[in-house]
């Protein structure tokens, strides 16, 4: 006969056998101040009783830390991120931590869900890329609250947040779309992602932005979610006998959408279009020509998230509002260069 699996106790098994809430206890355990001493001593107690948790809540009887950080992406693929969690997760082993790494899949009911794990987990912090479906940010209002600090990265809000770690969108799209313009691209397509997104956004200022300042008229526009799209897209615009003569991509998985397509209509690059895309993996070196980019460093904004939320975590007296914008740089290829 199989054994049954314990079902392991929750903030709100404690919460109710106290006749408190659990947010209550959830602040007990953090060794919030909003709590009386002799009540964080009767959850503590409880809990042990109950073996809540009890790695690493013994850790933090002892220090007041759980040692974990929560980490919340939207996605994990080849495309995105990957570098970004190496820079994390070695950071975090260099300093003692631990990472809880969550996928919400584009969703923001997953989101929320991810965030009230986080909560029962007892994160000392959390790290977030928010999804193209979020607009709301009250869950991550909770959180603080709650007296676990948040620093978003990447995909953040456009005006909350206390904490972020970016690139300048806005001026590496104008650079990349310059650096297409003066290599004699003047028609030249926008790919980018959702279009909710305040990334997606914020380059296609930046790309409106060097059309306007060279004097040259906006042509077509194109958001894909995903490289599908991307593909079928390409292949309507480059079907046309007045196809683009330049590629401005928003991000790899884009990019692998427009490749194929632009090789199945055999259009050569770059004698017939120049393309440059965000880029921060190895995909766009693995195309005959190699693809130029706008390097978009997310080992080191991962890095840089980490430090800033640990600071926090350790020095709350200290650390206010950050926003730490981290430098790009454009790595020239076969896509875009001109002559022999």
């Amino acid at each position: 006969m199989v054994q049954q699996r314990k079902r392991r106790v929750t903030l709100k098994d404690i919460a109710s056998q106290l006749g408190v809430s659990h947010t209550t206890v959830s602040r007990a355990l953090r060794n919030h101040p909003d709590i009386s001493e002799e009540r964080k001593e009767q959850i503590r107690k409880l809990a042990q009783k109950m073996h809540y948790n009890p790695n690493a809540f013994a850790l933090s009887l002892r220090n007041s830390y759980s040692k974990i950080i929560g980490l919340i992406i939207p996605e994990i693929t080849l495309y995105a991120f990957p570098s970004m969690i190496r820079g994390v997760t070695e950071f975090c082993y260099n300093a003692g931590y631990n990472v809880l790494i969550l996928s919400s899949n584009e969703s923001y009911k997953r989101e929320v869900q991810n965030t009230e794990l986080m909560l029962s987990s007892q994160v000392d912090g959390l790290l977030v890329a928010i999804t193209k479906e979020t607009q709301s940010y009250k869950h991550f209002e909770q959180l603080e609250k709650e007296g676990i600090p948040v620093v978003f990265f990447d995909r953040v809000f456009k005006e909350y947040g206390n904490s972020k770690v970016i690139i300048d969108d806005k001026r590496a799209a104008y650079e990349a779309t310059e650096h297409l313009i003066r290599t004699g691209r003047k028609n030249i397509v926008y790919f980018g992602g959702n279009a909710a997104l305040y990334i997606t956004q914020q380059r296609l200022e930046g790309f409106r932005k060097a059309l306007s300042d060279y004097h040259l008229k906006e042509h077509d526009l194109v958001f894909a979610d995903d490289s599908h799209v991307a593909r079928e897209k390409t292949l309507k615009i480059f079907k046309r006998n007045n196809f683009p003569n330049g590629i401005m991509s928003i991000s790899d998985e884009v990019l692998s959408g427009i490749i194929p397509a632009l090789q199945e209509l055999n259009i050569k690059i770059p004698g017939q279009v120049g393309i440059i895309s965000f880029s921060d993996g190895p995909i766009s070196q693995m195309y005959k020509p190699a693809i130029s980019i706008v390097h978009h460093p997310l080992a080191r904004v991962g890095r840089v998230a980490v430090d800033l939320l640990i600071q926090r975590i350790e020095h709350p007296e200290i650390i206010h509002q950050q926003i730490h914008i981290i430098d790009t740089k454009i790595i020239i290829r076969g896509s875009t260069r001109v002559g022999p």
